[in-house]
């Protein structure tokens, strides 16, 4: 028997007209079948009305046979179906060669419509209870031959249904599976987007906005002390220089430029010396044997050291902001430590107005991003002290 495969269920609505390659085969059958039954049966005579009808009703069938085959709508078809049975059953009913062409029907009412399996069986019902009714009077394998054939055609027609059911389920799996990983990789190719935003914003935050802010500061310093305006000039001009060229490492997306220059301890040490008040001491120990790290490691320590130092001068009050890296076997650690008014838990935050107040958190996310752990340290008029831990491996 043939079968459309379709993703419809049982209660969906009906499949649209056969036109699969399979489906081609099934009608070839089908012709076929109908071209045996007129060749062992078909013997028109015209001397008679019941010759005439005889000789009518055998395309009729036919006709019936190709609208429930080619009609596009499940009435039209079953509409069709139900006139070649009638049509066959007065046909068979007076000759039972004609039982050939229940092969054909039995195809056709399994087609007819592929997503409800009792219309199928129903009607295939019906051709095996005029075949029977047509074979009576004969030997008993005749009158049974209907019901084994009814038995292995709708056994066949149902696993031909399963089959198509899977594979209709299976290709909506794929289809939800590709969709899926579609998904996946434009979540993945957003969240690269949002981290290389994050990662901006940190570079612009530690570099851009320091340096607006140092400008902000000097020109205020200025306007209040005319004697100073030559050296705040000169001030002004070489941070505005130095932020230039720094914006013009963002764009190239290069390394930080105190990096390019040199090694990660003496860009350390040379940040303590541009950074720090002329009246706030400050240096930097060295622990270890200093070791090549990867860039992005250097990076977030130079970063780690521009903001504890930042945040110590501007807000701490100090006397000295000390530096402390250690290379140890299986990581890296940056201490930033100062000995100004400190402050008590829960008052850890962010307080650069000309900044933006996103140093810390910024900070901790790059600290992250690598795996690594961010510590603040504090108690009043005790200092404080900013450690970063980062992950090297051996």
């Amino acid at each position: 028997m043939s079968q459309s495969v379709d993703s419809h269920s049982d209660t969906g609505p009906p499949s649209t007209v056969p036109d699969s390659p399979r489906e081609g085969v099934w009608a070839g059958l089908i012709g076929v079948t109908f071209v045996v039954s007129m060749a062992l049966a078909y013997r028109p005579t015209l001397d008679s009305v019941s010759g005439v009808v005889d000789a009518v009703l055998p395309w009729l069938v036919l006709a019936g046979m190709v609208l429930a085959w080619s009609g596009r709508t499940f009435p039209t078809r079953l509409v069709g179906l139900l006139t070649a049975i009638a049509a066959w059953y007065w046909l068979i009913i007076s000759d039972d060669r004609w039982s050939m062409l229940s092969f054909a029907l039995y195809a056709l009412c399994f087609i007819v419509d592929s997503t409800r399996m009792k219309v199928g069986l129903t009607l295939g019902g019906l051709v095996s209870a005029i075949w029977t009714v047509a074979s009576l009077g004969g030997p008993v394998w005749t009158v049974l031959i209907p019901l084994f054939v009814f038995v292995a055609a709708s056994t066949i027609a149902y696993a031909i249904h399963r089959i198509g059911r899977l594979t209709a389920t299976q290709a909506e799996l794929i289809r939800q599976l590709e969709s899926t990983r579609e998904d996946l990789a434009t979540s993945e190719r957003s969240r690269g987007v949002l981290e290389e935003r994050t990662r901006l914003a940190g570079e612009i935050h530690d570099t851009l906005a320091q340096g607006f802010a140092s400008i902000v500061l000097l020109a205020r310093t200025g306007k209040r002390s005319a004697t100073e305006a030559d050296v705040t000039l000169e001030s002004i001009e070489a941070t505005a220089q130095e932020n230039l060229n720094t914006a013009r490492r963002l764009v190239e997306s290069s390394r930080p430029d105190e990096l390019e220059k040199a090694s990660l301890p003496d860009a350390l040490r040379r940040h303590l010396l541009t950074a720090l008040p002329e009246n706030v001491g400050g240096q930097l120990e060295v622990v270890g044997r200093p070791v090549p790290l990867p860039g992005s490691v250097e990076t977030v320590l130079l970063r780690a050291a521009q903001e504890g130092v930042r945040n110590a001068c501007t807000h701490a009050q100090p006397n000295r902001v000390d530096l402390t890296l250690s290379y140890l076997d299986q990581e890296v650690t940056l201490g930033v430590r100062d000995d100004g008014i400190g402050f008590s838990d829960g008052q850890i935050h962010d307080r650069g107005a000309l900044t933006g107040g996103q140093g810390l958190a910024t900070l901790s996310r790059r600290v992250e991003s690598l795996s690594g752990n961010l510590k603040i340290e504090s108690a009043e008029e005790r200092g404080s002290i900013l450690t970063v831990h980062l992950p090297v491996g051996s």
